[in-house]
Parts: C-alpha cells; sequence; structure tokens
C-alpha cells in the first residue's frame, strides 16, 4: 500500500439547492509532513461531533482503487483526493482484505483499525447526485476508520505497511455488509465474532450487540413454535 495523498479540512457553510450546512466533509489535499495527534491530524476538524471524530474515528482512510468505479458510475472524467471526505487517500487498501484490529505504519504513525464507516447524506449533496448515498452503501467499500496508536508526523508518497494482522479476521467490508444487509450469508457469525473484538469501536460492537440479540430473540420463538 502506499499513502498518495492527506487531506484535512475545517468545517464550512455549504449550500445544495435550499439546504445550508456546515460541514468539514470536503477534504483538501496538503503538501509537507502532518503531525498526527491522538485524536486526528493536524488542520482537520469535524462540524458534527456526535457522528465524526473521537479517538475511534480520528483518521478515515479511502482506497484510490475506488475511483475508476466511481468516476464510470457518475460519468465524471476526474475525482480528487479528499472528495470521499478521506484524511488518507492510500493505494492498495482494500476493505476485503483489512480487518478490524490490524495495524498499519506510516512513517513513524501507527494507526489500528476501528470500523466501517457509515456514509451520511452529505455525500450526495457534495457529488451532487442524490443517489450517491444509497449507491455507496451498495457498493459497500466505504473505506476505513482508524484509531490512533502511536502518533507522530507523515508525508504523502510514504509507504502504508500492515504491521499487525488480528487473528479473527473479521474484515471491513464484511462487518459492514453484515450491519446494513440482513440476507448475508454470514452475518450472524461476522456479528457475533466481532463483538468479541476488543479493537471494535464501542459504537459499533453496541449496534452489533443490538442485532444479535433480535437474532437470539427470533430464534427463541422458531424453537418455541
Amino acid at each position: 500500500m502506499h499513502l498518495q495523498a492527506i487531506n484535512v479540512s475545517k468545517p464550512k457553510l455549504r449550500r445544495f439547492g435550499f439546504k445550508f450546512y456546515t460541514t468539514a466533509f470536503l477534504k483538501k489535499t496538503v503538501q509537507g509532513p502532518v503531525v498526527l495527534t491522538q485524536d486526528n491530524l493536524n488542520g482537520d476538524k469535524q462540524a458534527d461531533l456526535m457522528n465524526h471524530g473521537g479517538n475511534d474515528k480520528a483518521v478515515y482512510a479511502f482506497s484510490t482503487e475506488h475511483h475508476n468505479y466511481w468516476k464510470q458510475k457518475l460519468g465524471i472524467n476526474h475525482i480528487d483526493y479528499g472528495k470521499f471526505g478521506e484524511n488518507l487517500s492510500i493505494s492498495g487498501l482494500n476493505e476485503s482484505d483489512i480487518a478490524i484490529g490490524d495495524r498499519i505504519q506510516i512513517n513513524d504513525c501507527i494507526l489500528e483499525v476501528s470500523q466501517p464507516r457509515i456514509p451520511c447524506y452529505k455525500i450526495s449533496f457534495e457529488f451532487k447526485e442524490m443517489s450517491m448515498l444509497n449507491n455507496f452503501i451498495t457498493y459497500a467499500h466505504t473505506g476505513v476508520y482508524f484509531r490512533v496508536i502511536q502518533t507522530g508526523t507523515m508525508t504523502a508518497n510514504s509507504p502504508v505497511e500492515v504491521i499487525y494482522k488480528h487473528p479473527d479476521k473479521i474484515t471491513v467490508k464484511n462487518l459492514f455488509r453484515a450491519y446494513f444487509d440482513s440476507q448475508f450469508p454470514d452475518q450472524e457469525n461476522v456479528m457475533r465474532t466481532a463483538i468479541a473484538i476488543p479493537e471494535l469501536a464501542e459504537a459499533w460492537r453496541s449496534k452489533m450487540v443490538q442485532i444479535v440479540h433480535r437474532i437470539d430473540l427470533y430464534h427463541q420463538r422458531q424453537n418455541k413454535d
């Protein structure tokens, strides 16, 4: 994997049609070394602190390989780094391979996979395409959130090394599909395994626990019948 770009932004007032909203969604690429703190990259802020930011979502990464899919899907010729709201634009980042609890190193910074990304409506506004949110969820390659294990300084055009693979191998894509797709064949097993992984973000653990509880109630009712 390779870090192609580092992107940051601060909250700005944006407009889509008649709707005004404050967001730091659209990131801009920055040059030179960038300091990584425990909470985020220097120069990066979030507008909606209820749903964004915090230790479990300190850094958001998105694969540059997905650009070709979206250029074709949207009928556009170019997508800037940071357009998907990502802090790190990484080539070779694969949600089908990278798993909860895996660790990567960029320069002297160490990051740990904490959860998938659940996109919000703002992605439709930023791409000026109202179907974008649903299409993004359906594609199920929505990027990766990391917590910071070791702070430091990172620079674009640096190698990204996987330094630890979690033994449970609950990939970001499978966890995302288990949450959004009730027909996902391995849904129950993925969720039960994920709940027991200490590295899983607490917000996602809570979501999984609720769904697994409903599944257990369903099984109990089936057994009574």
